[in-house]
């Protein structure tokens, strides 16, 4: 019977899936638990002069293509007595919202709202999404409704403490990709190519995301920010990070590319013989 448990519908072997292996503690284990991962978050830390240069550049980009006032000024945060960045920011503000803006919002909230409850099936998941972005619209519909400015939060402080925030992520990536992907048995270059991808893409992400957020803040008022800060802001990068685990979990490990040339071996024998 403890063999039946183990054989699938045609009699072969399933075999334990990756998950659900035990981790035997090692020298190795430690390396990419603690090594490997500290190596790459000081290679991120050395870059981070250039790579907020970069941003600076991208910003003043932006700024100048679609027409935006203001220029790109500094802030500085202290995120360890070690470690202080100058992150750009562009000297931009919103407008309160008018009774226009106030008036297309409940419009979109409605209509959010409504095809939220009709979606079915397989859009199912579209619909509690709508539905999401419906409740935190109209707490921020309310907010302005019955609020007088100035609003506490202004643009250059929000996308400047939205990037600060991005150099948090980039410095957590290795650690974090360490203990969800560096323990399965992938071949080292394997594990790099996924935390070099990883932080690439959100390197170039981050600035690009703020820049949108500002644009359309700038166009729409402070009534989009709760939504974009919720919904569109750091939720958004959480996304890219699954996306990219997702497909580093999809490739073979060392050991289960070898039992496929094994297994195909042994197939090749039999038909043979």
């Amino acid at each position: 019977m403890a063999r039946l448990h183990g054989r699938g519908a045609r009699g072969g072997v399933i075999p334990q899936h990756r998950a659900m292996m035990q981790l035997r503690p090692g020298p190795w284990l430690l390396a990419d638990l603690l090594l490997l991962p500290a190596a790459l978050t000081l290679g991120v830390f050395v870059a981070l002069d250039p790579l907020l240069l970069a941003w600076r550049w991208m910003l003043e980009t932006l700024r100048v293509f679609h027409d935006l006032p203001g220029t790109v000024a500094t802030r500085v945060f202290e995120l360890a007595p070690f470690l202080t960045i100058a992150v750009p920011q562009l000297t931009i503000d919103a407008l309160w919202p008018d009774r226009r803006a106030l008036t297309i919002g409940w419009i979109v909230t409605a209509a959010l709202a409504v095809a939220g409850m009709l979606l079915r099936g397989r859009f199912t998941p579209l619909a509690y999404l709508l539905r999401a972005i419906a409740v935190i619209q109209l707490s921020s519909q309310v907010y302005f409704a019955f609020s007088t400015p100035p609003f506490p939060y202004a643009v250059p402080v929000y996308q400047s403490g939205f990037l600060a925030c991005g150099v948090v992520v980039l410095l957590l990536i290795p650690f974090l990709v360490g203990a969800t992907f560096f323990v399965f048995g992938f071949a080292l270059w394997r594990k790099l190519a996924l935390v070099v991808l990883l932080l690439l893409h959100l390197a170039v992400l981050f600035p690009l995301q703020s820049m949108v957020h500002v644009w359309w803040i700038w166009h729409s008022s402070f009534l989009a920010m709760p939504v974009l800060f919720l919904v569109f802001g750091l939720l958004l990068d959480v996304f890219v990070y699954v996306a990219l685990y997702c497909w580093g979990m999809s490739w073979r490990t060392t050991a289960e590319r070898e039992d496929s040339r094994l297994a195909h071996g042994r197939r090749t024998a039999v038909a043979v013989a």
